[in-house]
């Protein structure tokens, strides 16, 4: 399907569901979809849609999925988030996205997947993220953003199963302490940044093939001398892929 999301759909008080993704959807995304209050999951993934999401998405207190990744859209992610919404999955990844990451998502008590990878978004991470308590999964690769993460224990951390943020600009020690102790870490994407510390003994243990629910699967970093020392991460040095394994 081609062309833009038909206007008539406005105002819908019964539509719950709308899966239009893998279409050839090319219009400016549709406005109308926020006028749908009773809407809970909307896929839009892979489609062509451009202009900006609109602000009043947060008005849609049932909605609990929200898939735009793989479009054309630009413009601020939208700010107008509460305590009131249940959006559980937020995905906006490789879009044109800028500025700073929303302040007002960190007051969605049910997030649990956040994906905006491969945007062009910038400044820090809100410092009210880091109390997220059902976080589970953060894409934030291929960005621009900055700052350093939180030493101190942050509910953020104990909870998370994928934290991938290579290829941004963050700086500081990576508090590795905060992942020693959790059993559900499976991915860590750190490289292509300014981080520096040491992945410990206990966190390599967790590469361990034989291990099943417990295993960390993917763990990255930039081996560089003056930045992360690891024996059990795929090893970036200046940017690039080494070959083997750990330095």
């Amino acid at each position: 399907m081609s062309g833009g999301f038909p206007d008539t759909f406005g105002n819908n008080q019964i539509l719950g569901t709308i899966f239009i993704d893998r279409n050839d959807f090319n219009s400016t995304f549709p406005n109308v979809v926020a006028t749908m209050k009773n809407l809970k999951w909307l896929d839009a993934e892979h489609n062509k849609f451009s202009g900006t999401m609109p602000s009043t998405i947060g008005n849609l207190k049932s909605l609990r999925i929200l898939n735009v990744n793989n479009n054309s859209m630009t413009g601020n992610l939208p700010d107008s988030w509460d305590e009131t919404n249940f959006v559980e999955d937020f995905e906006v990844a490789d879009n044109k996205f800028q500025g700073k990451l929303p302040p007002s998502l960190a007051k969605t008590m049910y997030l649990k997947d956040f994906r905006a990878s491969r945007n062009q978004l910038s400044g820090e991470i809100p410092e009210a993220y880091y109390q997220w308590e059902n976080l589970e999964e953060l894409y934030l690769d291929g960005n621009d953003i900055v700052g350093q993460l939180p030493q101190s224990a942050v509910p953020f951390y104990s909870g998370l199963q994928e934290l991938s943020i290579h290829s941004n600009s963050f700086t500081g020690r990576f508090p590795v302490e905060h992942f020693e102790d959790t059993f559900r870490i499976k991915v860590l994407s750190l490289h292509n940044n300014q981080l520096t510390g040491v992945i410990t003994p206990n966190i390599c243990a967790r590469r361990n093939t034989s291990l099943t629910y417990s295993r960390l699967d993917h763990l990255t970093a930039d081996c560089d001398d003056d930045k992360i020392k690891c024996d059990c991460c795929t090893c970036y040095e200046n940017g690039e892929l080494m070959d083997g394994t750990g330095r």
